[in-house]
């Protein structure tokens, strides 16, 4: 169940000196099923990422936790009480000259391989940025753009957030973000080609008028995220 709400770009995303403490036992507890997690050839990197603690409609504030506790928190979701992971992404609806972009995610991506969504996307990285500081939400849409896609910020002529997506279930919160360049959608997929990333396998650019037929023919093989950032993305 996604519940979405609106977000301005003067909203502000910052990162708390608030620490994740467990008990022992918790603590122990999520080492085991991170080891799990780690087995059959597996080999996560246990780095930090961004975890919202309280959201108002003008605020977002989030603390660093360990991305183990987030990988524990799946394989058991009944932790979710205890550990309170709530992760925080950015999600790009990027449109070019002739439409919108959508890219289907590769086969080897951990998670939703195969699937359309709207890009790029990716998680907030705390790695940069002190505790009590304000994160730049859309500076790292722009990076997610380049590493995924090949596209230059430098392009981007215009970059607006305006919706955060809820996912109850996942406790995911995603930063909707509207990314607009004036090149061509063949400059966009010759770039995309070009720089030969590995988070989509193909590129589709769909024109404004045929995005509600697209949804239709790839239904159950969209992001859901994705279709809840269309439903109210600015005009």
């Amino acid at each position: 169940m996604l519940k979405v709400t609106s977000f301005s770009s003067s909203a502000v995303v910052r990162l708390s000196d608030s620490a994740l403490v467990l008990p022992a036992a918790l603590n122990a507890e999520v080492d085991q099923l991170w080891q799990a997690s780690n087995s059959g050839g597996k080999a996560l990197f246990n780095g930090k990422i961004f975890s919202a603690v309280d959201i108002t409609p003008d605020t977002v504030l989030g603390r660093s936790v360990e991305y183990r506790h987030l990988i524990a928190q799946r394989a058991k979701p009944e932790l979710f009480e205890a550990l309170n992971v709530r992760p925080v992404a950015v999600s790009g609806l990027f449109q070019c000259a002739n439409g919108v972009v959508f890219g289907r995610r590769s086969g080897t991506m951990t998670q939703n391989a195969g699937l359309w969504e709207l890009c790029p996307s990716g998680g907030l990285d705390t790695s940069k940025t002190a505790d009590g500081v304000k994160m730049d939400y859309c500076a790292q849409i722009l990076t997610e753009l380049q590493e995924e896609i090949g596209i230059s910020p430098d392009v981007v002529t215009d970059i607006r957030p305006f919706c955060l997506v809820d996912d109850l279930n996942s406790h995911v919160i995603d930063i909707g973000i509207a990314l607009t360049s004036s090149l061509s959608a063949d400059e966009v997929t010759a770039i995309h080609r070009g720089a030969a990333t590995k988070e989509y396998d193909e590129l589709l650019i769909v024109p404004h008028d045929e995005v509600a037929r697209f949804l239709e023919d790839k239904r159950g093989q969209l992001v859901v995220v994705s279709a809840a950032l269309l439903d109210c993305m600015p005009r």
